[in-house]
């Protein structure tokens, strides 16, 4: 595989040889409390992550036998000078969420004179910012490199910066190293089939960092991933993390048939997440085929029900049919149905609003991600925004839930006040749980689905908690005890609805919360943003979850 090796005028920086018995310290940065931080759920069910981190695994899988590694995730544990001063070489994998804690993580290795490395996503769209901050950059996908790479530190010959220009055969990647997550502490575990995805929205950099051609793992090698998890007792929820699971539909098709034989061979021991476009709804064998694998859940990227602004920014696969008949579609054939939406399209005016609320109440979406479009590095939207000269550059997007990156056609004041109030009506207490109760009646799950087999435990010992925290000290209490009556009056019979339908329960906390504080600071972003007559605003510091 090709790697170029990216150098600038200045001076090339010379490196000690590590040596071939290094010892690596790899560190998964914070993300700060998001929409799928599940915070508010996490402290019932005594959990500390949602889920561990995949990438850093992998590259794990990838290091010669002969480094000794350790792995630090941030979000379950402090790191020390200590773990620092262990090691020979501090490792980072990022996404942009996660750049304020990378940053700290960076400079505390400088100043305790260790080495540093970075790679993932946030290395892939900003290297030249990385640089900065890290004494090795990689940009693009480990697979093929990192042996490369490897010999360089050993030897002492590792550049600053590392380009991996051709995109790696998935199909040769190793099983990740998930000996060395601890696994008690995550709700969840993430698993890979794919990478890249076919379409061209505009705002998306899935495509600009993975490319279009999605590239899959064979079906033998993931099953071998869930065979390791099995050996090692995982029996909770595995999200596929591809992100379009549906992309190569052909070998999503092989995946899912065989993946159905080994669940059935023995006991069904792992339900799946995963998130794909809504031209699954067109693909009733390969609907029916992932939920015989017990697929239970689907993200779907809806975004809007304008379709001017589907055209707009080339998404038009969401434009070949009725995309509520396309949602109840998929829910019918078994799939619970999550989605993201977003607001502040060029096309968009002051209706949007409204029309998103009653879509996603039409549609029976419980867990709806509304958010604002921004421009991340990489997008055509990016490059666009930067040509009509609407993009900020001094601003640093942190999320769909920070005002936008660019200047937008709706006066800003206007998007955020809609915004906020989209958010409020589609997290007040009563509208959600209704919302949840619709979802979980339209969604017709088949004889062969099921929770999963450890996720039973985890349910009632959060249940225990939700009573006392939703329950009897929440403000909205009275909402929860009838939310509580009508799932177990109407599903007590179905214990696949049983078993989500509390998940739905719990997660209130999360959602509820998470939304309030969304609002209160854009609220005083749109307040700021009024009285300095503005174009736009600082982005928002990180939200604290109380």
């Amino acid at each position: 595989m090709h790697v170029e090796i990216l150098t600038d005028e200045a001076p090339q920086p010379s490196f000690a040889p590590l040596g071939s018995s290094l010892k690596v310290l790899l560190v998964w940065p914070r993300f700060p409390p998001s929409f799928w931080g599940f915070e508010g759920l996490l402290d019932m069910i005594r959990e500390d992550s949602a889920s561990p981190p995949l990438g850093l695994i992998t590259v794990a899988a990838l290091c010669p036998p002969s480094w000794t590694l350790r792995l630090l995730d941030h979000a379950i544990e402090e790191i020390r000078d200590e773990d620092y001063l262990w090691a020979d070489l501090v490792m980072v994998s990022a996404m942009h969420a996660q750049r304020a804690d990378t940053a700290a993580i960076l400079a505390r290795a400088r100043r305790l004179g260790i080495r540093t490395f970075i790679g993932g996503p946030w290395a892939s769209s900003e290297p030249d910012l990385l640089r900065t901050m890290a004494d090795h950059v990689l940009v693009g996908e480990a697979e093929e490199v990192f042996a490369g790479i490897a010999a360089d530190l050993e030897a002492g010959t590792a550049r600053a910066l590392y380009h991996a220009i051709e995109k790696p055969d998935v199909s040769r990647s190793p099983i990740p190293r998930f000996d060395l997550l601890q696994l008690d502490r995550y709700t969840h575990i993430s698993v890979q089939f794919s990478r890249g995805c076919p379409f061209q929205c505009e705002f998306c950099d899935i495509i600009t960092i993975y490319g279009r051609k999605p590239r899959t793992k064979s079906p033998a090698q993931l099953i071998a991933e869930l065979e390791v998890l099995r050996s090692l007792g995982w029996r909770k929820g595995i999200l596929v993390v591809d992100d379009n699971f549906i992309g190569n539909a052909k070998n999503a098709l092989a995946l899912a048939h065989d993946l159905a034989a080994w669940q059935r061979e023995r006991g069904y021991p792992f339900a799946f997440w995963t998130e794909a476009s809504i031209d699954l709804a067109g693909r009733p064998e390969l609907l029916a085929a992932m939920v015989e694998a017990n697929f239970i859940c689907v993200f779907l990227g809806v975004e809007t029900p304008s379709a001017d602004a589907l055209r707009g920014t080339k998404k038009f696969q969401n434009l070949r049919g009725d995309l509520i008949d396309q949602i109840r579609t998929i829910q019918r054939g078994g799939l619970w149905v999550v989605a993201g939406f977003i607001v502040g399209f060029d096309s968009d005016d002051e209706t949007i609003f409204d029309r998103q609320f009653e879509f996603i109440e039409k549609a029976a979406i419980s867990w709806a991600m509304a958010g604002m479009l921004q421009a991340p590095p990489t997008t055509p939207l990016y490059d666009r925004m930067k040509r009509e000269g609407r993009l900020h550059q001094a601003t640093d997007l942190t999320s769909n839930f920070s005002t936008p990156n660019f200047h937008t056609m709706m006066p800003l004041p206007v998007l955020l006040r809609g915004f906020c109030r989209l958010l409020t009506r589609l997290y007040e207490p009563e509208t959600y749980f209704r919302r949840s109760l619709r979802s979980l009646e339209v969604w017709e799950p088949k004889a062969c689905q099921r929770p999963p087999s450890a996720g039973h435990l985890a349910n009632l010992r959060g249940f225990l908690s939700s009573v006392w925290v939703q329950g009897f000290r929440s403000s909205y209490r009275r909402s929860y005890w009838k939310y509580l009556w009508n799932l177990t009056r109407k599903f007590r019979r179905h214990p696949v609805k049983m078993f989500y339908g509390s998940h739905l329960l719990l997660a209130a906390h999360h959602f509820l919360l998470f939304s309030r504080h969304v609002v209160a600071e854009l609220q005083r972003d749109c307040r700021r943003l009024e009285a300095s007559g503005a174009s736009v605003v600082e982005p928002l510091e990180a939200l604290r979850i109380e």
